[in-house]
């Protein structure tokens, strides 16, 4: 494989009018490159998309059925799963769409001043190209169509050669369609081709054969783990409610729990936060935000706050909107990423830039009620100095039947392996104390387990039901299989990272700080 990506690199080098010869076959003057109208050109891309999405679903289905009960002969083992999902994750997702188009700026086919456009032509793994964002090198579906062949190894050894001609056909014409429609060059597709077939190589013996077997046992032993403190977990201590009534919704339950990993937490007296952050993360969000800043400025009229909208790289009228509403005397802060970092990297900067000492986090779509906030900060409070945190949960969902059950099921998985005690932590609305913020471990898709990590530092959590609302403006920037196939693995390593910190050294004391006060 090191091979071919060199003999590939230096041929396109050498001769880069190959790529635009190749992608001249399907340019027409006057006319460009087949667009998204094209029936024949919308099928194929189309099937390729379903294509990669059924084959992630089929392998997290398999990891999901292993760990709650014995997989159907149908279904792939654990094993596979997260062959084929690590497959995906590093090739296309991690080498190709993170890394690739994001470093090199190559301008795609239709974009190009030799092809009616107005950006420069540059060859492969030429640095500084005029694109900003989603580029043409390397091609992300054709990576995915590539992907598809890591099925090959799981089929059985007499019927590769059929399943590698049949599932390697299929992926050249979804490739193909791409040089097609102007959206990639031939050394874009050749390349992706390359590095996912490389992984695939890489990472067979890591998760199959012997060591698949391994993994598949260690998936029994889990899922008997999961049966038996599923039967003996104690459930959550039932906590007076703040209040009998929802804030500004009468329908809406409300209702608070408590809950520790550690049974022998002693209450702490309460305590006073002295200002609240609110931070916001959105990305082409401005007409929400619009109407969600002021709301929560509202809420909290009688505490001193801050509000910290955390702008993920908007295109929109964020910044303009944001500065109408300071101008009005609303303490919003804008704070904006150059490039989008996704909603974990964007509530760790409002986290790290927040001046309060008790930060609350909420979805900028405008679906999580403000109105909740003070009685999240104030439970928090009662909890004293045992207390992490306070976790909204939802009530009345909104989404999409398919996002909520995905969400629903996520969910249960979750609180089965790490026993967060945490029926919906996909709620934007929490609050935490920041100097514990600052401290949880961070990685991409942390906000999903701060129940479990603030539960790891053998503090207490409580539980606020709140009303859930329906998006004004915009649709979702999460789509649900992006966010199953990164949530699989980050629960695998939440889990693993619990198990590592289990030994709590209790009450720390400086006693050379002790000794200098008594001299």
């Amino acid at each position: 494989m090191i091979f071919a990506l060199i003999a590939v690199s230096l041929v396109f080098l050498i001769f880069p009018g190959i790529d635009t010869r190749v992608s001249g076959l399907f340019y027409q003057p006057g006319l460009g490159f087949p667009d998204a109208s094209d029936v024949q050109l919308g099928i194929v891309r189309r099937f390729g998309n379903a294509m990669t999405a059924l084959v992630v679903v089929a392998s997290l289905a398999a990891i999901i059925a292993a760990l709650v009960t014995r997989p159907p002969r149908f279904l792939l083992r654990p094993s596979q799963g997260l062959f084929i999902l690590a497959v995906y994750a590093i090739g296309p997702g991690l080498i190709v769409n993170s890394i690739l188009k994001n470093t090199f700026g190559r301008v795609r086919p239709r974009n190009v001043a030799e092809f009616g456009g107005h950006l420069d032509f540059t060859p492969i793994w030429h640095l500084g190209g005029q694109c900003v964002g989603n580029c043409s090198f390397s091609s992300g579906e054709a990576a995915s169509a590539a992907a598809i062949l890591a099925l090959v190894f799981i089929a059985p050894r007499s019927e590769r050669p059929i399943v590698a001609l049949g599932l390697g056909t299929i992926a050249g014409l979804v490739s193909i369609n791409r040089i097609a429609a102007g959206g990639h060059f031939l050394s874009d597709v050749l390349m992706s081709w390359i590095l996912v077939l490389a992984t695939i190589v890489i990472l067979r013996p890591l998760l199959l054969g012997e060591r698949g077997a391994a993994i598949d046992a260690g998936f029994r032993r889990i899922r008997n783990r999961l049966r038996e403190r599923l039967a003996l977990s104690p459930q959550p201590e039932d906590l007076v409610s703040p209040s009998s009534s929802s804030p500004g919704d009468t329908h809406a339950p409300r209702s608070a729990k408590a809950y520790s990993m550690n049974s022998a937490s002693a209450k702490s007296p309460p305590r006073t936060f002295e200002m609240v952050t609110v931070v916001v993360p959105a990305k082409n969000e401005a007409d929400n935000l619009a109407l969600l800043v002021p709301e929560i400025a509202e809420a909290l009229a009688a505490r001193r706050h801050e509000i910290i909208v955390v702008d993920d790289g908007s295109s929109d009228d964020t910044a303009a909107m944001l500065a109408r509403l300071r101008a009005a005397g609303i303490a919003v802060r804008h704070i904006r990423h150059k490039r989008s970092s996704g909603q974990s990297g964007a509530v760790r900067t409002g986290v790290l830039m927040a001046e309060g000492d008790c930060i609350v986090t909420i979805d900028g779509d405008g679906q999580n009620d403000p109105a909740f906030i003070p009685a999240m900060v104030d439970l928090l409070e009662q909890g004293g100095a045992s207390r992490g945190l306070v976790a909204g949960q939802r009530v009345g969902r909104t989404d999409r039947f398919a996002k909520r059950l995905s969400s629903r099921a996520a969910n249960r998985l979750r609180t089965a392996l790490l026993n967060d005690a945490t029926r919906d932590t996909g709620c934007g609305l929490k609050a935490v104390p920041t100097a514990l913020f600052r401290t949880l471990p961070y990685f991409d898709g942390w906000h999903r387990y701060l129940p479990a990590l603030v539960l790891r530092e053998g503090l207490t959590i409580a539980h606020l039901d709140v009303k859930d609302r329906q998006r004004r403006f915009g649709q979702s920037n999460y789509g649900i299989f992006d966010r199953a196939a990164r949530g699989a693995l980050d629960l695998f390593g939440v889990w693993w990272l619990i198990r590592r910190g289990q030994r709590r050294p209790g009450h720390v004391e400086d006693l050379t700080a002790v000794q200098e006060q008594t001299d």
